[in-house]
């Protein structure tokens, strides 16, 4: 499914050249003489981009000239100076000796104050006078009686900073960055500074624990307690301009990864949301472009979230597990996109208590924003949350074979993103918006289980997205544990006993469940993975390849290596349908209504299987567009009996 984005173009090149002509100081001149031609552009000097270390990371300002007109960054003039006063209000700053130099001086304590001159650029780290960074550029220059020189500034943008360069980085947050300031009494904050810190693991998140009683607008009191480990990082890009003006493309985002074990009790009214800070993080973590820094701020809110429309005595544990994001993408000429990426979600009931009428909800709300310097350029929110609606005293134990006292409830899980790109974002050089460029809102609800009184529970189906863009995501635990299956390839598998029937045209992802038939593979766990057609004994997909599993095994997950498409075949437990058709799903959505497993690839056309098919084989071609890698175009579904 190809879904729009909202976009909001540049403005007319006339009134973006005499905006940007006034702002930089710059006269926008007519033809120059020959000698005077402009060179050819060439294309943008790829820059390493590296995140510097929470600690002992850039301390000091930096000087720098800007970049020349189609020009890559121009290398430091001085990098011993401090940024010891700035007024942003004002652009006045004080520029004073680092901790390891005497003076400003001619030579190598730093410039004196002559040397510094109008036009230069100001980069500096976050410090005391600075808590969020500078980026400005030198107007006027006085020499102070201690040693110390007196600036005035404007705003700088990037394109000055860093002109004709390319640079990239996607990167978890070292957590012993962060700031972490309790909104409650009984929390405790923990940081994993393991191996794992810091890449991208979970491991190496920000932890608290909770066990906090707090007041409620009825007068009664809820007790929020248990543990919440959050992994965030940054999304950042930049390539560089060919003029003074805007850089050919930029991004800007965060993505957030949580698991979290929640308990709520307390009795809620009907009536507003009732929202708990619980507490608030904050990061100023610099990218080194080169020799050039560039600091991002990123932070949140984390809060608990209850809402109810009726009167319900609740007391629940819940378990998330996740990860989303959002970011913005400028192309010059298209202008602006924003872009939500609702990933992976699971929300599970561990226990439930429930007495009343009403459908109440609890989740998990983070709020977060991100900026560069002290520009916010990105506002979200995301929320993972349980909702239960019932009628009656309603009991659910994992323990308790009579789930039920009396009533009837129906749980549902869920996850909401909401977000803007905030319209001055003018740091990255790029045409001013005339407002916020809002997200699309995502909303996702999934039914987890209904009972009424009398039932015995049910078995309670699963529905697992899979998401290998990025790298492996592997489910099954047999073959975790194993050699890899398929070497050098971007690959994701099913949990245990789990079977594939989902996949999306594009991001290489995948829904798996237990839906009809739970445990379909057999004791011995035999699989084989097929990258061609020799188990194919009829066209289902003219024109395409085919990777078919044997008889007698079914799709258990899937894998890409460049131009080449596999699919992980198990031995089935029992006798499998031959009873086959085709889905097709390269030009939209080709799914059963209802389709379960919600939507498991937002943005990409994806086919799905019934609940009572399991997936035999894939149908897999190169697009024009996109002739070094593969995309599945069709599934073969087949009947489980």
């Amino acid at each position: 499914m190809a879904v729009p984005k909202p976009t909001l173009s540049t403005v007319a090149a006339s009134a973006v050249l005499a905006l940007c002509g006034s702002l930089l100081g710059v006269a926008v001149a007519g033809p120059a003489a020959a000698a005077d031609t402009a060179p050819t552009p060439q294309p943008a000097a790829t820059v390493p981009a590296t995140l510097a270390p929470a600690t002992g990371g850039p301390a000091n300002a930096t000087l720098a000239d800007p970049a020349r007109p189609g020009a890559p960054a121009a290398a430091p003039v001085a990098q011993n100076l401090a940024l010891s006063s700035y007024d942003p209000g004002t652009g006045s700053a004080v520029l004073a000796p680092a901790a390891n130099s005497p003076s400003i001086a001619a030579g190598p304590a730093g410039p004196a104050a002559d040397a510094i001159k109008p036009g230069q650029l100001i980069d500096s780290p976050p410090t005391a006078a600075a808590p969020h960074g500078a980026l400005v550029a030198v107007t006027g220059v006085r020499q102070a009686a201690d040693g110390t020189v007196a600036v005035s500034t404007r705003p700088a943008t990037l394109p000055e900073l860093l002109g004709n360069t390319s640079a990239a980085l996607h990167t978890a947050i070292d957590p012993g960055s962060f700031h972490v300031e309790p909104q409650l009494k009984g929390i405790q904050i923990t940081s994993d500074l393991g191996p794992g810190s810091g890449h991208g693991s979970i491991s190496g998140g920000i932890g608290l624990k909770a066990d906090a009683t707090v007041p409620l607008p009825n007068g009664s009191t809820a007790t929020l307690a248990g543990s919440v480990e959050l992994d965030p990082s940054v999304d950042f890009s930049y390539q560089g301009a060919t003029g003074l003006i805007d850089p050919q493309q930029a991004r800007i985002g965060f993505a957030l990864g949580a698991h979290a074990d929640w308990h709520v009790s307390g009795t809620f009214t009907g009536g507003v949301p009732i929202r708990i800070p619980i507490a608030t993080y904050s990061a100023s973590p610099v990218v080194m472009v080169g020799a050039l820094p560039v600091v991002i701020n990123l932070g949140f809110t984390l809060s608990a979230d209850i809402s109810a429309d009726g009167t319900v005595t609740l007391d629940a544990e819940q378990s998330y597990d996740g990860s989303w994001g959002v970011h913005s993408d400028y192309v010059k000429g298209p202008g602006w996109t924003t872009t939500t990426d609702p990933g992976t979600s699971t929300v599970s009931p561990l226990k439930l208590s429930l007495s009343g009428a009403a459908s109440v909800k609890a989740g998990l709300l983070a709020e977060g924003s991100i900026a560069l310097y002290d520009t916010v350029g990105v506002k979200a929110s995301i929320e993972p949350y349980l909702r239960v609606a019932a009628d009656g005293t309603v009991v659910l134990d994992p323990g308790n074979t009579a789930p039920i006292d009396h009533g009837t409830v129906t749980l549902y899980g869920g996850i909401a993103i909401d977000g803007a790109l905030m319209a001055r974002l003018v740091i990255l050089g790029t045409p001013v918006l005339e407002k916020d460029l809002p997200f699309l809102a995502f909303r996702r609800e999934w039914q987890l289980t209904s009972l009424t009184t009398g039932q015995a529970p049910p078995h309670a189906v699963t529905w697992t997205p899979l998401v290998a863009d990025a790298g492996d995501d592997s489910r099954s635990a047999y073959l975790t544990a194993r050699a890899d299956w398929d070497s050098g390839a971007h690959k994701a598998s099913c949990p245990d006993g789990g079977r594939l029937v989902g996949l999306s045209h594009g991001g290489d992802r995948g829904l798996c469940t237990d839906a009809a038939k739970a445990d379909l593979w057999a004791a011995d766990r035999a699989f084989t993975v097929v990258h061609d057609e020799t188990n194919v004994t009829a066209d289902w997909a003219y024109g395409y390849t085919k990777a078919q599993c044997p008889t007698g095994s079914f799709a258990t997950g899937f894998s890409r290596n460049g131009r080449s498409l596999g699919v992980l075949c198990a031995k089935a437990a029992g006798p499998l349908s031959t009873v086959t058709r085709t889905v097709w799903f390269d030009k939209g959505d080709n799914r059963p209504a209802p389709a379960g497993g919600g939507d498991f690839a937002y943005g990409w056309a994806k086919g799905q299987c019934a609940d009572d098919e399991y997936v035999a084989g894939v149908a897999y071609s190169q697009p024009w567009y996109e002739l070094w890698a593969s995309r599945p175009y069709a599934m073969l579904c087949a009947k489980l009996v």
